[in-house]
């Protein structure tokens, strides 16, 4: 069986699956034991579930290619009824993927260093490197990068070169993603013409990361119709935790009452938002207050169903500030984090409709960050 849709193929033959799109790139393939899924970027994860629960595993190199010539064999069953679609068929195979990662880095100013779960599948575009903070105790992704603005003209280059890059395979990119971190902190004047500059190629809805404590002194209500009239769909939040002592631990000022107010205004401005907490912040010690605050911050927030609200099981890296911490506070196993998500997502029900009155739309989700590849 095949299906094709907005330049991404879908073959199956009732037990394996394939998704490729219409550059032969390989998505998603399942081999009706495993389901793989690769990065732009070549990584592949292998996702899967042990008693119950979701995990997933990051291929080592060998692993990988004999994934994706077991992809490409399956896909070369389909050639007749497909080689309208994907011309160079033929030639698709490990060395295939290899050139075309390799082109991409050539894309960007440094690697791409994480996208929400909810969008695997943007055009991802680097108005910023780095973090413009940068000092949270628990978080490894911009340690070794100086944060910097893109300019003009290298966005300009950047957005010809994803063009020539996905061909005909742009319509399989359902959105953009602008980063890395923080990017909304940016001049606003210069945020501005860069939205209109993405829109008017891509014409696609925006989603960006932002955080709460230090864009707030950036962005003015007023601002953010703006910025929703240039495209902006939805907002991400690295809340981590409602309380403002398991903030402290992690080197995140966020004050609690700002970061509602400025959250809400998003709201307010027609925009959604993503708000993630970190499962295991705080140890247990402060587990049953990581809990109850995270509960309240999000009771607070003016939520519908087209929100979501993700926990991501933090992870401790010795390398970082934060390892100690964790250890005089008692670190979280893995299982115990699952728990606390469990009773997290629960206890934000309960509040919400508490505060409320009515039940909360948007989903609680959990987000592992190791499958936040590009």
């Amino acid at each position: 069986m095949i299906k094709i849709e907005k330049g991404i193929a879908s073959v199956t033959d009732g037990e394996r699956v394939l998704v490729v799109d219409r550059s032969g790139r390989l998505l998603i393939y399942s081999n009706g034991r495993e389901t793989f899924r690769r990065s732009l970027f070549n990584q592949f994860l292998k996702v899967g579930y042990r008693d119950g629960e979701r995990n997933v595993a990051l291929l080592n190199e060998r692993d990988a290619k004999l994934v994706a010539l077991e992809a490409y064999d399956f896909l070369r069953e389909f050639k007749a009824d497909l080689s309208f679609f994907i011309p160079n068929i033929d030639d698709l195979g490990w060395d295939f993927l290899l050139k075309d990662s390799e082109r991409l880095f050539k894309i960007y100013k440094s690697p791409v260093p994480i996208v929400p779960p909810d969008q695997y599948f943007p055009v991802y575009i680097q108005i910023t490197v780095g973090c413009a903070w940068n000092r949270c105790t628990f978080c490894h992704l911009y340690r070794d990068q100086r944060y910097s603005v893109v300019e003009e003209k290298e966005l300009i280059e950047m957005i010809k070169g994803l063009i020539d890059y996905f061909g005909p395979s742009l319509p399989s990119r359902r959105s953009v993603f602008i980063g890395d971190a923080n990017a909304l902190l940016i001049d606003h004047e210069r945020l501005l013409k860069y939205l209109k500059i993405i829109n008017n190629v891509f014409n696609l809805p925006i989603y960006s990361f932002v955080d709460a404590f230090l864009t707030p002194e950036k962005l003015r209500n007023r601002d953010l119709e703006t910025i929703k009239k240039l495209g902006v769909e939805r907002v991400y939040f690295g809340v981590e935790s409602g309380s403002e002592k398991v903030l402290k631990l992690l080197n995140k000022p966020m004050k609690i009452d700002e970061a509602v107010e400025f959250i809400n205004s998003f709201k307010n401005s027609g925009m959604n938002v993503g708000l993630i907490f970190l499962a295991g912040a705080g140890g247990k010690e402060y587990w049953e207050e990581h809990v109850k605050k995270s509960s309240e911050f999000v009771s607070r927030i003016e939520l519908d169903r087209k929100d979501i609200i993700y926990v991501s099981p933090l992870h401790e890296y010795r390398d970082l500030p934060y390892w100690n911490t964790s250890e005089r506070l008692g670190r979280l196993r893995a299982q115990e984090k699952l728990k606390q998500f469990r009773e997290m997502k629960q206890k934000i029900r309960e509040e919400y409709l508490e505060v409320n009155q009515k039940d909360l739309q948007a989903p609680v989700v959990l987000y592992d960050i190791t499958e936040s590849v590009y």
